[in-house]
């Protein structure tokens, strides 16, 4: 009786002809009152599941983190004629309360929240009147401190599943789970589940890894391949920074580009997101931002610039290709010393036990907020946040309405588990190491690795076929050369409502580059000017970029450490360039040096109001320093100038680090 309904429901609500296998099974066992894990590919239909229990039951939550698929989804559940609202932190309080009153008066089947809303007072306060027939978790994998993207939030998802009633349809779904993430997902949810399992090969894919020595390489591949590939892809990358590269040099190209990280602001997201989807661009080059749930099924192929750390990441990330069943190619181009930035990315997300100890024994003596915390310590922002959490949890340390936080217990936090965890992360990036340099199928290996032990030979990876690289011609490599020998600046300050700087470049980059070498020296060792032909170098890249913008002076960034060595090299490029060098900017306070500090937050506090401008600069200027890290000090410096009356604004570096903006 109940499959002629499902079926029914199938055929005239969805207009599908048939279950896919596994679905029916999930849908019965959901009805039924089972806790319910669904570890099926991407492109299976887990939607379908939640949509069909919401169409026999009634209200079903469906906790997200993706603000992209909540809107996709709402909008096909309305098609199929279902009642469907999101709640999100984009939206006000009035809007919230009316959806959460629709949903109390029954007036709703499906509701999307993000996971962060559950410490929402309005949602604590609609909570016991919300009638909920049925609770989803998407991205399951989120709730398992062993998954690739364990979130805090998760946890409290639990504790509202702990207290549903016990037939309460649960359904937790990911595309991605190992044998471990598995069983801490199904203790969570309180028991035993029904775990349903499917094929994790996808037989459309073509697996690709290329090594490459440098970022100069990188580029050229990305260029052939982009050139190569019909239809529409996304590039992968690492750092928020190495997205930006890659769109700036596939712009230049006249392909249509752009790129995608968690500094645009909403509306940014949005419209980006909508190109995608729309194929106003060829590629769209981004962080991990861009990600689960994204509903696009002609992605023709996927490139990373970097490896992700781990295997369950890169199945998630290469998942997006190829929903429609056609072919899809994923390449990944894998530099050994790209390993450094997945090794910072665990170091911040999970800290030492000394920094634990230092913050917990600061909100002892003190109520501090997050910008506190980190001014006090030098530990990230991404630190920061889960020492909280993870001290939170262990109810050491509590958060009052103004976000001040405080210890409310005497006791040593517990490092078991945040120990077990770390060392999880590193086998989990040396797993990713090893399916790189595996010689077998890669298929095999990634299914095998994601407990699918069914597996057989592709065919069709580069260790199957074993075909010979394309080679990359002369120019295309000379080409992508010259762009990442003039590495474009990310500067983020803004004044009034627009960017300090229209632009920035440097020369090169720091380390491991005879520009490097040649700055050090003068700086640490022989303390003699700057060599010629770096002011000679650096005419060429300032007259390529910027000769029609009218710059109509030359200003130095005031030195901490260099000296004069920065002055003096800004007065003979501007003697080069043609134009005035204009001594308008002065330090007026003692700073320290900014290598001294490990985060952004306390580089801004050790430079906040150290320069002034003086009120004589007006016109178009360059502003030159020798070495950009962060980009803090010369965001600073403009800021003064543009008080002081400047007009735009160009950044100008001999040489700026590799990541170390992002990490």
């Amino acid at each position: 009786m109940l499959q002629e309904i499902l079926t029914r429901h199938l055929n005239n609500t969805f207009h599908l002809p048939s279950f896919r296998p596994g679905q029916l099974e999930a849908i019965q066992a959901a009805l039924a009152g089972e806790r319910v894990l669904l570890v099926q590919p991407t492109g299976w239909g887990k939607s379908l599941v939640y949509q069909m229990i919401a169409a026999v039951k009634g209200l079903t939550v469906v906790f997200t983190p993706l603000r992209a698929l909540m809107r996709d989804q709402v909008k096909e559940a309305n098609q199929y004629g279902l009642r469907a609202q999101t709640l999100n932190s984009d939206q006000d309080e009035s809007l919230h309360s009316a959806i959460l009153e629709q949903a109390k008066q029954g007036q709703l089947d499906l509701l999307f929240i993000s996971p962060e809303r559950i410490k929402n007072s309005l949602w604590k306060e609609f909570l016991p009147e919300l009638p909920i027939k049925a609770l989803v978790i998407d991205e399951a994998h989120c709730i398992s401190t062993w998954g690739h993207d364990f979130r805090p939030d998760y946890r409290r998802i639990v504790e509202l599943v702990q207290h549903l009633p016990p037939q309460t349809p649960v359904v937790a779904v990911t595309a991605t789970a190992t044998k471990r993430v598995e069983q801490d997902i199904e203790s969570q949810l309180g028991g035993k589940a029904k775990v349903i399992r499917g094929n994790l090969v996808r037989s459309n894919f073509w697996l690709n890894v290329i090594p490459v020595s440098s970022e100069a390489e990188k580029l050229a591949w990305v260029d052939h391949w982009v050139n190569t590939l019909e239809g529409t892809g996304i590039i992968y990358c690492a750092t928020k920074a190495m997205t930006e590269t890659v769109a700036s040099y596939l712009s230049n190209l006249g392909i249509k580009t752009t790129y995608y990280h968690s500094d645009l602001s909403p509306d940014e997201r949005l419209e980006r997101e909508k190109g995608l989807m729309e194929n106003a661009f060829k590629v769209i080059a981004a962080t991990n931002s861009l990600g689960m749930g994204l509903n696009k099924p002609d992605i023709r192929f996927v490139i990373h610039t970097e490896f992700p750390g781990s295997m369950l990441h890169y199945y998630q990330e290469i998942g997006r290709a190829g929903r429609d069943q056609q072919p899809a190619h994923l390449i990944l181009l894998y530099n050994p010393e790209d390993r450094s930035i997945q090794e910072s990315f665990i170091n911040g997300s999970k800290p030492s036990p000394d920094s634990y100890h230092e913050v917990l024994s600061l909100l002892h003596k003190s109520a501090l907020k997050e910008r506190d915390i980190m001014l006090q310590t030098g530990l990230s922002q991404t630190a920061v946040r889960n020492i909280i959490a993870d001290l939170q949890e262990q109810d050491l340390v509590g958060r009052d309405p103004l976000g001040y936080y405080r210890a409310i217990a005497h006791g040593t936090p517990s490092f078991d588990a945040q120990n077990e965890l770390r060392q999880h992360k590193l086998a989990d990036l040396e797993a990713m190491i090893a399916y790189i340099n595996t010689q077998t199928c890669r298929m095999v290996y990634l299914c095998n690795y994601l407990g699918d032990p069914e597996t057989k030979p592709c065919g069709q990876c580069d260790n199957c076929r074993q075909d010979a690289l394309p080679s990359l011609s002369t120019d295309l490599v000379q080409r992508a050369r010259e762009h990442v020998t003039h590495p474009k600046l990310h500067l983020k300050a803004e004044f009034g409502k627009a960017p300090v700087f229209e632009d920035g470049r440097a020369l090169d980059y720091y380390k491991d580059t005879r520009v490097g070498e040649a700055i050090h020296a003068s700086k640490y060792k022989t303390h003699a000017p700057f060599p010629d032909w770096l002011v000679q170098d650096s005419s060429k890249v300032i007259r390529k970029y910027w000769s029609d913008q009218g710059i109509s002076g030359v200003v130095a960034v005031p030195s901490t450490k260099s000296g004069g060595l920065v002055e003096d090299f800004a007065k003979r490029l501007a003697q080069s360039l043609g134009i005035p060098f204009l001594d308008v900017v002065c330090k007026v306070r003692e700073t320290e040096p900014q290598k001294n500090f490990t985060n952004r937050t306390q580089k801004r506090e050790n430079l906040k109001d150290a320069f002034l401008g003086r009120p004589c600069t007006q016109g178009n200027l360059l502003v030159v320093d020798d070495v950009m890290d962060s980009g803090v000090t010369l965001e600073e410096v403009g800021k003064a100038l543009k008080r002081a009356g400047a007009g735009r604004l160009f950044a100008f570096a001999l040489a700026k680090t590799r990541h170390s903006d992002d990490v």
